[in-house]
C-alpha cells in the first residue's frame, strides 16, 4: 500500500455521491477513497496508453495529477487517443487532457507540463509525485524513468503495445524488479516507427496501467510486480512471464548477452555457406502466414514454454544453429530468456523480421 500524507480527512457531499460504489466495496471504503484524493501521480506521455489512463484516474478521484507530453494533436492521433477530438487538432495534447478534464472532475488537481522530459528535468519532475506512469513511446525516455524511478524509489508502472498485443508491469515496487531488469541496457534496443496498433490496445493496456496505480494507493489485491502481462487480443488470451532482477551486470555477463545476437547480415552468409540452421519464428499464427523467412517454423511466444515444444527446440540446438526471432526485439528477448533458463544454445537475430524485410 502506498501512503500518502492523508491530510484530506474529508470527502464533500458531492463527493459522496459520485464514489458511491467506490465506498461499499469491501477494503476500499472512505479511507481508499481519501487515499486515492491525497495520491499524486505522474503521468508520462498523453497518447494511446496515456489518455484512457488519465481518465479513469481523474475520475477514480485521485487528488492531483501530472501529465508530460510536448506533442501536439494529429489527425492519425484521433483512433486511439480518446481525449481528443477533430476539432483539437494541432493544438498542444496537454492543454486539450486539462481541459477535457476538469470538466470530468473540477476536483482533481492537473498540472500539465508541455515539453519533453530529459536528463536535465526528469528528477525535478518525477520527485513531486507518488507514482509514476510511464506511457511513453521510446526506450530512451522508459530508461530514463527507470534509472530516475530507482534513484528517487519512486513506483514506475509500465505500459507498451504494438500491434495486436499489450505489454505492463510494475516496476521498483517494494524493492522488485526494474525496467532495466526486464530489458538491460546492454540489448541497444531501438525504437520502431511507424508501427501499427489495433486501437483498442491502447485503451486495454491503459486502464490496467491506472488499475495497478489504484491498487497500489489504496492497498487492494495484488501488483503486478515481477511480472511481465502480455495481452494477445487475436486470440483474448493473457499471460504472465516472471522477471528476475538482475544482481550485478559484469563484463561477463554483457559479453554473454552479445554474443546471444545475430545481425541480418550474418544469417544471410550462414544461409548462403549452407550452414545447419534451424529459425523458429515466435511471431503469433497470423503474423507468420502473412510473411516469414523461408524455412522458418512457427512456435508462439505463448508456446515456448511448453514442455513437448522445448524438448523439440532443445533437440535442434543439439543439431544445429539455433535462431529465433520476432518483429523486433521484445518478444524474442522474453524467450530468448526463457530458453537461456533451460540451457538452450540459441541467437536471437536483432531487431527481428522488420529488419530482415
Amino acid at each position: 500500500m502506498l501512503n500518502p500524507n492523508l491530510n484530506t480527512k474529508y470527502l464533500l457531499d458531492d463527493e459522496y455521491i459520485i464514489y458511491a460504489r467506490h465506498l461499499t466495496l469491501d477494503k476500499f471504503h472512505e479511507e481508499g477513497q481519501f487515499r486515492l484524493k491525497n495520491a499524486k501521480i505522474l503521468v508520462i506521455g498523453a497518447g494511446g496508453l496515456g489518455c484512457p489512463a488519465i481518465i479513469y484516474l481523474t475520475l477514480s478521484g485521485i487528488g492531483h495529477l501530472g501529465i508530460i507530453d510536448d506533442d501536439i494533436i494529429s489527425k492519425s492521433n484521433l483512433h486511439r487517443q480518446i481525449l481528443y477530438n477533430r476539432s483539437n487538432i494541432n493544438k498542444l495534447k496537454t492543454r486539450v487532457a486539462k481541459e477535457n478534464l476538469n470538466n470530468m472532475n473540477p476536483e482533481c488537481q492537473i498540472t500539465i507540463y508541455s515539453e519533453k522530459i530529459n536528463k536535465k528535468n526528469a528528477k525535478q519532475f518525477i520527485k513531486g509525485y507518488d507514482i509514476i506512469l510511464d506511457t511513453c513511446d521510446n526506450f530512451a525516455t522508459r530508461y530514463l524513468i527507470n534509472d530516475i524511478c530507482h534513484e528517487l524509489h519512486k513506483v514506475h508502472i509500465y505500459g507498451a503495445i504494438e500491434n495486436f498485443e499489450g505489454h505492463i508491469s510494475v516496476f521498483n515496487y517494494k524493492n522488485g524488479p526494474k525496467y532495466s531488469d526486464l530489458y538491460p541496457h546492454n540489448l541497444q534496443l531501438r525504437d520502431k516507427r511507424c508501427t501499427g496498433v489495433l486501437n483498442v490496445i491502447p485503451g486495454i493496456i491503459g486502464i490496467l496501467q491506472a488499475t495497478e496505480a489504484i491498487k497500489i494507493i489504496t492497498g487492494i489485491g495484488t501488483a503486478l510486480s515481477g511480472y511481465l502481462l502480455i495481452y494477445n487480443s487475436l486470440n483474448s488470451s493473457f499471460k504472465k512471464i516472471k522477471i528476475k532482477k538482475i544482481k550485478n551486470i559484469n563484463k561477463k555477463t554483457t559479453k554473454f548477452q552479445d554474443s546471444q545476437t545475430i545481425n541480418k547480415n550474418n544469417l544471410n552468409q550462414y544461409i548462403q555457406q549452407n550452414h545447419k540452421i534451424s529459425i523458429i519464428d515466435i511471431r503469433q499464427k497470423i503474423e507468420f502466414k502473412q510473411s516469414h523467412i523461408i524455412n522458418a517454423i512457427n512456435i508462439p511466444l505463448k508456446k515456448i514454454k511448453n514442455k513437448k515444444n522445448l524438448e523439440f527446440i532443445k533437440k535442434l540446438s543439439n543439431i544445429s544453429i539455433l535462431i529465433i526471432y520476432c518483429s523486433h526485439n521484445s518478444r524474442s528477448i522474453i524467450a530468448s530468456e526463457l530458453l537461456s533458463k533451460e540451457k538452450i544454445i540459441h541467437y536471437r537475430l536483432k531487431d527481428g523480421f522488420s529488419k530482415w524485410l
